[in-house]
């Protein structure tokens, strides 16, 4: 509870600062009354949220077994030290409750009472209250509470009324009543009070504006303001005219802000609340063992698991005591996280300050999910410690029930450890440590799970160590040869298959041969019962015979083949000097880089360098046109 003060505190210290920085002095003035509300309901709501991440471990071999009775004489007596810090506390606490409990209540009775004995006037939507005392005009909700002679004499003037009215309209009571109904929970926290002063100014501000944007003329108004201003007793519950604001309200009216700076202020309010969240809200990581979530005995506190002694149950081992450290003993003084037990008796946290972390020699903890919490036990984590003697005296290495794996390699899987044959043997020495050879072959059961490809001489070996070992049956499961109709994943894998091609049109039907093969494979592995439940089996058309080889035809030493011969190869192109040797000849017009040349000077280029680019056209004429170039020639249709 302390810290949770402390970091309300802090919220309250770091979101005024920012209202006295950053907003006070902007005349937005229905963002900051938002502002100054929101941030009373965060700074108490943040300290109390938690943000919890669950992390899903493998588990160890841990200790889950049961505690024998203990006698009442063996448990130690400890010296209970008596606390008067906290009562005196919470003594105080309490008595500035009562008192400002007491004072609000007080100040409602006063408003209660003035309304129902003073004159009242309805007006708009409004009521005036006239009254004999020389009070400052105020407003509580919708009643407006005047000086009697002055209304009557006409000497309240309008803006003042106005003022009055902008106070009822917006509802500022609500405000008021919530900030004092803060101030009485949190009476001892002084940025409560600077909260108050904050809202109740930025009050005056709101209503300011609503009177200039009537009409008023600013310095006529601000007169009047002085004029009415006292700094006589106001009534606490309600919004009065204060000389103390006058001058800080004066300077707000002149003040216009932008809406490019309102939006920056506004935007800043994101970052401070985000890291007000991160700094001071609780976080924790749970760690949950996979192991936990199909256990129904581990959410069991230690006190009940001797009920469940059974020879039925299997119990896991321990091979070394888990002893905690300091940081362990200082978390679980936290009661509303973790319920203890010490030496199997359930017990207050605040017991570990009698201990040494030395005397614990062994813990064991479990993570309680919130539909297996009782009303006694609501913690989300049980701790069992254990001193050297009780240990000692109540643990040992029990199973009652040996599960032994063994693959087609012959390796030995026994309690989630691969042993070999010489260690199963040390193995199983460590376990059942409280029975005798003779109670063993009464009580404890050996399981042998074999696989079709486990050697039988492997079986032989472990089956003669049970035995030597002493168990009163040893069985030994084998995987079944036969799978028993379709799996609920081939019946599904059928049926998606099946109602595809019922569902198409046999004359237009498009048979893929891998799904068809994959059908008839899981129709045939399915039982009677199976095939009248699933999709009929498809009507499928006939497979397409394949096509024919070419038939060969065999020619004698000879014979002329009726085959006939491939078409002859095309004739390799021409060269470019060849080409333009043949226009030449044709009396083609020949032009290079745009300017005509003779067939010569044509021929002498392409002689000189065989890479320059032809674009022949009208080769069909008497006078084929020829262009030569360096660069390439942009062909236009």
């Amino acid at each position: 509870m302390g810290l949770y003060l402390i970091k309300v505190t802090a919220c309250l210290a770091i979101f005024i600062v920012f209202y006295k920085l950053v907003l006070e002095n902007e005349s937005m003035h229905t963002y900051k009354r938002f502002y100054l509300i929101s941030s009373l309901i965060a700074a108490s709501i943040i300290p109390a949220v938690l943000f919890t991440e669950y992390i899903y471990i493998t588990p160890e071999p841990v200790l889950n077994t049961y505690v024998s009775e203990i006698n009442s004489d063996e448990i130690p007596v400890f010296s209970q030290k008596t606390d008067y810090l906290t009562p005196t506390l919470w003594t105080i606490y309490g008595l500035g409750v009562l008192i400002f409990g007491c004072k609000f209540c007080s100040n409602l009775f006063k408003i209660g009472t003035r309304i129902r004995r003073n004159p009242k006037i309805n007006y708009d939507r409004s009521i005036y209250v006239l009254l004999e005392e020389r009070l400052s005009p105020h407003t509580f909700f919708n009643f407006i509470f005047l000086n009697k002679q002055k209304f009557e004499a006409q000497e309240i003037p309008e803006e003042v009324l106005l003022h009055e009215q902008a106070h009822a309209v917006q509802k500022h009571s609500l405000d008021v009543l919530f900030i004092e109904l803060m101030q009485v929970i949190l009476w001892f926290n002084p940025f409560v009070y600077l909260f108050k002063r904050a809202i109740k100014l930025n009050h005056e501000f709101l209503a300011d504006q609503a009177v200039l944007q009537k009409g008023a003329e600013l310095s006529n108004y601000q007169k009047i303001l002085l004029a009415f201003s006292s700094n006589a007793p106001e009534t606490q519950l309600a919004n009065a005219i204060n000389y103390s604001s006058i001058k800080k309200r004066f300077n707000i009216m002149k003040k216009t802000t932008s809406k490019k700076a309102i939006w920056l202020r506004s935007l800043l309010v994101l970052p401070m609340f985000a890291l007000a969240l991160y700094s001071f809200s609780e976080s924790e990581i749970i760690e949950i063992d996979k192991g936990l979530e199909n256990s129904t005995s581990s959410n069991l506190p230690p006190e009940n698991l001797q009920e469940q002694k059974s020879d039925s149950i299997q119990y896991k081992y321990i091979e070394k005591p888990n002893a905690p450290n300091i940081q362990d003993i200082a978390k679980w003084k936290n009661s509303f996280k973790y319920a203890l037990w010490i030496d199997g008796k359930h017990t207050s946290n605040k017991e570990l300050e009698n201990y040494k972390l030395s005397e614990f020699v062994h813990y064991s903890s479990s993570f309680i999910y919130n539909n297996a919490r009782s009303q006694q036990f609501p913690q989300p984590y049980q701790v069992s410690l254990f001193t050297k003697n009780k240990f000692k005296k109540q643990f040992t290495t029990n199973n009652r029930e040996l599960n032994i794996h063994i693959n087609k390699a012959a390796q030995i899987l026994v309690q989630g450890e691969l042993v070999s044959v010489l260690g199963l043997k040390q193995h199983l020495s460590k376990l059942n440590t409280d029975l005798s050879k003779e109670e063993k072959s009464e009580i404890v059961r050996g399981f042998i799970h074999v696989r079709l490809e486990t050697p039988k001489q492997a079986v032989k070996n472990v089956s003669n160590i049970l035995e030597e070992y002493g168990c009163v049956t040893i069985d030994i499961v084998g995987q079944k040869e036969q799978q028993d109709g379709a799996t609920i994943k081939q019946l599904a894998t059928y049926n998606t298959i099946a109602r595809k091609y019922n569902e198409m049109n046999t004359s237009t039907m498009s048979i893929k041969k891998g799904e068809v093969d994959q059908m008839t494979y899981l129709y045939s592995i399915m039982t009677d019962d199976q095939k009248k439940g699933a999709e009929a089996f498809p009507k499928l058309p006939p497979m397409p015979e394949p096509p024919m080889p070419p038939s060969t035809q065999k020619i004698g030493k000879g014979e002329v083949s009726a085959i006939p011969a491939p078409p002859a190869p095309p004739a390799p192109p021409k060269s470019p000097l060849d080409h333009v040797i043949n226009m030449a000849k044709k009396n083609a017009n020949f032009y290079y880089e745009g300017k005509a040349i003779t067939s010569d000077q044509a021929i002498d280029l392409i002689k000189n360098n065989n890479h320059l680019n032809i674009d022949t056209r009208n080769t069909g004429s008497k006078n084929p046109s020829v262009k030569i170039s360096k660069e390439p020639i942009l062909i236009k249709n």
